[in-house]
């Protein structure tokens, strides 16, 4: 599924991409992803610095 809404790929993925510009930034294991991201811009997406 591709969706914008952070909250519904949350809830329902096992697993989830990050995407910037058309570059693959992150993925990985939803929970993880959501919660330890590994990429800053992944970091800042999710808690709303820009997006």
């Amino acid at each position: 599924m591709v969706t914008h809404n952070i909250a519904q790929a949350a809830r329902i993925s096992d697993f989830t991409a990050f995407l910037y510009l058309g570059e693959l930034v992150e993925y990985g294991q939803t929970e993880k992803l959501f919660t330890v991201p590994k990429d800053k811009r992944t970091e800042e997406y999710l808690s709303g610095k820009f997006g």
